[in-house]
């Protein structure tokens, strides 16, 4: 079963005996270097899309130097099969929010606070937004503002504390004079 609706050029669904062994050895060519390039791409931290597989299975091995297409991967049902694998399981893998990047705002969601975040995609959402879903953000990120604040203070406080406990602490050693 192929993945793409089938050619109309051909009339027959059945390749010629003749080519038999030349239609197995190309599917095991593309297998192997969609496996090749998948393997690549994740040790390099990058997604394997189809054009990802498409454009590092040219550099994978320099003996096929042409790689693979992007139809190939999708006709070829092993191929389709690896990458498909693939794909889900990094689907899967980056939908599980990070505790660390975001700030729960009750009921189930969730600001996201990263810096590096894009901003025309958040932008876009913003414009998207109802006001009341604004003034729910604002508050939220009153809120975590002035615990940040508060936190702060009470860390310049607690450093306060202690410059003065040394600064006193120096002040008696001096004045009292070295122990010897």
């Amino acid at each position: 079963m192929k993945n793409v609706a089938p050619s109309r050029s051909s009339q027959s669904s059945d390749p010629p005996v003749w080519l038999g062994q030349v239609y197995d050895r190309r599917r095991r060519r593309t297998v192997r270097l969609v496996q090749l390039s998948i393997a690549a791409l994740t040790h390099a931290g990058e997604r394997p899309s189809l054009s990802a597989i498409a454009r590092v299975s040219k550099t994978i091995d320099p003996a096929e130097p042409r790689g693979v297409s992007e139809s190939a991967i999708l006709h070829n049902e092993a191929a389709y099969e690896l990458y498909r694998q693939q794909s889900e399981r990094k689907r899967q893998n980056t939908r599980r929010p990070s505790s660390k990047r975001h700030i729960d705002m009750g009921h189930g969601s969730r600001i996201r606070v990263n810096a590096d975040r894009d901003h025309g995609r958040a932008r876009q959402r913003y414009l998207r937004a109802s006001k009341a879903a604004h003034v729910e953000r604002l508050l939220i990120a009153e809120k975590a503002y002035a615990e940040m604040e508060n936190r702060w203070i009470r860390t310049a406080d607690d450093l306060l504390v202690w410059i003065v406990l040394v600064d006193r602490l120096v002040t008696t050693t001096r004045t009292s004079g070295p122990s010897r």
